[in-house]
């Protein structure tokens, strides 16, 4: 099929974790166009993940109005997604939109009927959904192979020394720091539980396959200074199958194992991390352990932004799915 074209918006640091995808997938699509306010920091993205030309843009619409356009790859603060998603739809690109999907329930609602309107294909940016032991994981559970989950648990936690650092430590060139906008509660939406916890939760989701019930939370803000929000959030979530979820995030510290998931059930239990899974039935004296070879995530999620583009795949991570973890979210803040 013909190569697709497409748009970045927003040249920032997410932007250059997708440019590897992009640069990955050169054979099947290629970034025509980059939109960001600091024209330095669009250029770099442009020369740094594509050979040929790139045209540089200072805004989103300048962007949307390039001939041949076909897909619009969102990388903006968490404020601006909403205008650039009903922007996108309605000049008729597909959309890939990085997390979180907006910053409040009657956005996620324009949204939803922008894309209703529309029809353009529309892919949230999970990319830990393609990491192999997490998709191992789910195939177990859809198999039955663990029995009746009782208890799901999603860690997401780190030290985040970028954020300590704050405005005087980025390396993304000039234009704003991207703790700059994250001190803002407005800009920002929230505190880390909307930010990287989001990974958390679409995890979770993914995880139990079932539909939450009922959220408790506390949060705390330990160690990052400057934040109008937490850099830490226990969740605990009821789902209306049972089951109980857990969820672990943080900014201000990082876990033994850098273990990601854990589900208990019925027949055994399952522990899984980056590249191993870890699988222990009831009454073993030892797990058994699989590795798998490392995956560029983002990679893995632009391929199959492509696919769903050009061949009609489903979206792994549709708007629906965005919108379930939007609500989860804001639930526990509440």
């Amino acid at each position: 099929m013909a190569t697709l074209r497409v748009g970045i918006v927003g040249a920032g640091g997410i932007a250059r974790a997708h440019g590897v995808g992009w640069q990955k997938s050169a054979s099947r699509a290629e970034i025509v166009a980059v939109a960001d306010v600091e024209p330095g920091r669009a250029q770099y993205l442009a020369e740094h993940f594509r050979a040929n030309q790139t045209e540089i843009y200072p805004s989103l619409e300048s962007l949307l109005a390039h001939p041949g356009l076909d897909a619009v790859d969102i990388c903006l603060p968490h404020d601006l997604h909403t205008r650039a998603i009903i922007a996108a739809a309605r000049a008729g690109k597909a959309i890939l939109c990085e997390k979180p999907l907006c910053t409040s329930l009657a956005d996620a609602a324009a949204i939803d009927a922008a894309l209703r309107e529309t029809g353009v294909p529309f892919v949230m940016a999970h990319n830990q959904l393609f990491q192999p032991s997490l998709i191992e994981a789910r195939q177990m559970l859809a198999a039955g192979t663990l029995g009746r989950p009782f208890v799901f648990r999603s860690i997401e936690v780190f030290q985040n020394r970028g954020a300590l650092i704050g405005q005087t430590g980025h390396n993304l060139g000039p234009g704003e720091s991207p703790w700059a906008w994250r001190a803002d509660l407005k800009r920002m939406g929230g505190g880390e539980v909307l930010d990287t916890g989001w990974h958390s939760s679409y995890r979770l989701l993914a995880l139990a396959n079932d539909r939450p019930v009922e959220v408790t939370a506390m949060t705390d803000r330990f160690l990052i200074p400057g934040l109008p929000a937490e850099d830490t959030g226990l969740l605990l979530v009821r789902f209306a199958g049972g089951a109980i979820g857990e969820i672990i995030t943080s900014w201000a510290f990082a876990s033994v194992g850098g273990w990601h998931f854990e589900v208990m059930a019925q027949n055994g239990s399952v522990a899984g991390a980056s590249n191993r899974l870890l699988h222990q039935l009831h009454g073993w004296p030892e797990p058994a352990e699989r590795a798998f070879e490392p995956v560029h995530t983002f990679t893995a999620e632009i391929a199959h932004f492509i696919d769903v583009v050009q061949n009609g795949a489903d979206s792994k991570a549709t708007f629906a799915h965005g919108a379930r973890v939007l609500q989860l979210t804001m639930a526990a803040y509440r």
